[in-house]
């Protein structure tokens, strides 16, 4: 069957109703322009752009992703303009409209400098209200990162991710977040608008991507718009920073866990730039002197990005990336079983922001491609392929205080695999003798409005159509958000709620109770089935009573459908509930301190046959909790940061985890006999509770362009013997990382 396209006519009338608003914008002034640092030229999203007029007018908006902004509808006068950011210098002008002008008035704004100690230190992130605006939403700055202690000097998002509550892991390898009771698969990850199949390398405390270069992620729990689709549990939209387009600079770091080295260049003075990084583990060689144990892990990755303004209204950027992984889980116990995989991306981004009309285009493509295996022993192995392809255009316009964004999408994935002979996922079953092909086509559109409704209410409809190959047909999936602030903008406390319909064409075939592999055998859902489907509904309040304290408090409620959890074809049901807390101590009224508590209380339940013995017992489908079903979680985090020292802490808990091996040995013993299985009464059916203490200090010492940091640190300070897995056959246990003493050096020219 051919690519499933909308019909030709939507695009047309899409276009038409763009076209026809146009030209009204000509009535009044119209500005618009672009935000970015004066020391990089990186463009600065978020940044506040206010106009004051002499009668007490105000009119503003914030930059967006590319740091564009677009005020239109503005009558003609005089006005005062500001461009304000956390970390820079406030910019002023006085500006003279006349009665329809069209002007662009592109800003740098310039760092603010603050002198603690000789240290030149930059803040680049956001207040907690401005990125906690939103059910579900967070965004995260690069500055945010460098708030946990790491085994290392480099930052990096996984390890801040597992702060965030609702977001739980199985242990400190292997890759894998769950997210408000989605499963690892059910999670998009972009970066640079690029999908990544497997976005965490195999130690958890490291993203496949270099955190040090990460200028924001935007971190959806759930409750996400009609522009993101595909995934039915979260988004995490990652946008990586520019080079430095006036001078060379770059760093180097030195640590067990990953050493990096990273450059910028500007290839052309003020226009274009390329960063480069490579990242590469070594604790592999340096395990068995500094812990007395081999950690048998080999993980790195390859980054470039290209960015060039093209000319004043128009920028273009590439970004490529390459990752690998390879380890045994199981650590020393078992060296045959060996998990390996490789991430492949490329994507190119056009962004347009005309002179005349108060709009916005940008257009995107890409491609990626997993590969990944699992050898189960010493003739046997699991083999997995993905690739994807995808093209967007997408729009965005003001129309008076609505702000419209609306575009087309339109690829294809490839998925080929062969899950061996094991009896893991195919009990009873013949070998595979060829491996399992399918793909899968799609195309659509999607439409969200940002309406200011009231002074005190802001809502953001939108919808998403999409239409498949494969017999799928076509989907409609409605989207809402919206924040009401009774107090008005600059009132204490708001209100917000997300809530939306979420399909997904493509899913993972993995099996939960081989805890020690990460293997994921993608694929396209079968011909004339139903596709796997969440609905979300999340309702969150956000309160600042004092300047300094932040309080975020989130009820989300998920119910999931046609959910396919292993090569069964019966699909399953399942839902995910629960609460997440969270209070911050900003350093608005100490500036050398930072403190963060998070809880979590989650229920996860799913209905029906599932892997291996699921259901067995009870001669049919079951109601059982899946394995990231953790129903206690809290995590501290305090941070003491008065250049050139700093000290972070944190300490993390998490109740025991489901654990179905019990059911799977029943299985086992029934089909090869009590001698060749452990004893059924040695197996928990719930792990014990989980906890760690992590540490680090650093010292800075500055001189002229130059930084060197020195970094030590401790992993799992307590020494506590936290389990990862117990081998069903054996009885054998594996614990998570023990005592783990780090060290780092890290040299930046700046």
């Amino acid at each position: 069957m051919s690519l499933a396209r909308p019909p030709l006519p939507c695009w047309l009338v899409f276009s038409l109703l763009v076209g026809m608003t146009l030209p009204s914008a000509a009535q009044f002034a119209t500005l618009q322009g672009q935000v970015v640092a004066a020391h990089d030229r990186a463009p600065l999203p978020g940044v506040n752009v206010i106009l004051d007029a002499s009668d007490g007018t105000r009119l503003g908006v914030a930059t967006d992703a590319d740091g564009g902004y677009l005020l239109r509808r503005i009558p003609p006068g005089t006005y005062v303009l500001s461009a304000s950011y956390i970390g820079f210098q406030t910019h002023s002008d006085t500006l003279a409209l006349d009665f329809s002008e069209q002007r662009r008035l592109d800003i740098q704004l310039q760092p603010k400098a603050t002198d603690m100690g000789g240290n030149l230190v930059v803040e680049e992130e956001r207040t907690g209200a401005e990125r906690e605006a939103m059910a579900g939403f967070a965004t995260i700055r690069g500055a945010d990162l460098a708030r946990i202690p790491m085994p290392g000097v480099a930052p990096d998002l996984a390890a801040y991710l597992l702060t965030v509550p609702g977001i739980v892991s199985v242990g400190d390898r292997g890759g894998q977040l769950f997210v408000r009771g989605g499963t690892a698969t059910q999670n998009l990850v972009l970066i640079d608008g690029i999908p990544l199949y497997q976005p965490f390398h195999i130690v958890g405390f490291y993203a496949a991507f270099p955190g040090n270069l990460v200028s924001y992620a935007d971190v959806y729990a759930g409750g996400f718009g009609a522009r993101y689709g595909g995934r039915i549990s979260s988004v995490v939209d990652v946008a990586m920073r520019n080079g430095n387009k006036r001078r060379v600079v770059g760093s180097a770091s030195l640590a067990p866990f990953l050493s990096t080295v990273h450059l910028e260049v500007p290839v052309e003075p003020e226009k274009v730039s390329l960063v480069a990084s490579v990242r590469e583990s070594v604790i592999e060689r340096v395990s068995p002197d500094l812990l007395g144990e081999r950690l048998p892990f080999r993980f790195g990755d390859r980054f470039v990005k290209l960015h060039a303004f093209l000319n004043r209204t128009s920028n273009l950027s590439v970004t490529a990336l390459s990752t690998h992984d390879e380890g045994t889980l199981t650590a020393t116990r078992d060296t045959a079983r060996t998990s390996r995989w490789r991430n492949e991306a490329l994507g190119a981004r056009y962004f347009f922001l005309p002179y005349e009309y108060p709009a916005a285009v940008e257009a995107a493509a890409y491609g990626t491609r997993l590969r990944n295996s699992y050898r189960i022993n010493g003739t046997e192995t699991r083999y997995s392929e993905a690739r994807s392809f995808q093209f967007s255009i997408i729009y965005s316009y003001l129309l008076g205080d609505t702000q419209i964004h609306g575009g087309f999408f339109a690829g294809s994935s490839w998925f080929a695999y062969d899950l061996g002979e094991g009896p893991i996922l195919n009990p009873g079953q013949p070998p595979l003798s060829n491996p399992i092909e399918r793909n899968v086509s799609s195309g659509g559109l999607f439409l969200t409005m940002g309406i200011p409704a009231w002074p005190t209410l802001y809502v953001e409809p939108g919808v998403r159509l999409q239409s498949y190959t494969n017999s799928i047909g076509t989907t409609l999936e409605p989207r809402l958000r919206l924040r009401l602030q009774p107090d008005g903008p600059a009132g204490l406390y708001h209100l917000s709620v997300a809530m939306g319909v979420y399909r997904q064409q493509i899913y993972g075939l993995s099996n939960d109770q081989d805890v020690t592999d990460v293997f994921t055998a993608w694929s396209a859902v079968p011909p004339n089935s139903d596709l796997p489907t969440a609905y979300h509904f999340i309702l969150g309040y956000h309160s600042r009573q004092v300047p300094w304290l932040d309080f975020n408090a989130e009820a989300y409620y998920k119910r999931l459908i046609n959910l396919f959890t292993s090569t069964d074809p019966e699909q399953e049901q399942g839902f995910a509930r629960g609460l997440d807390l969270k209070v911050a101590a900003t350093p608005d009224a100490y500036p050398w301190l930072y403190a963060q508590v998070g809880y979590s209380l989650a229920q996860v339940s799913y209905e029906g046959f599932g892997p291996l013995g699921r259901g067995i017992r009870q001669g049919g489908a079951a109601r059982y909790r899946p394995s990231h079903d953790r129903r206690h979680q809290l995590n501290l985090l305090v941070v003491l940061d008065r250049p050139p020292y700093a000290l972070r802490l944190q300490w993390q808990y998490g109740s025991g985890l489901p654990f179905f091996q019990y059911t799977q040995a029943q299985l086992l013993r029934e089909l090869l006999g009590d001698e060749a299985v452990g004893s059924l009464d040695e197996l928990p059916e719930e792990l014990p509770a989980y906890h760690r203490l992590d540490a680090s200090a650093e010292l800075t010492f500055d001189y002229r362009r130059a930084r060197l940091t020195l970094q030590a640190g401790v992993v799992n300070a307590y020494d506590r013997n936290n389990i990862f897995d117990i081998d069903a056959a054996s009885g054998a246990r594996t614990n998570q990382l023990p005592l783990v003493p780090t060290f780092g050096l890290k040299v930046e020219v700046r």
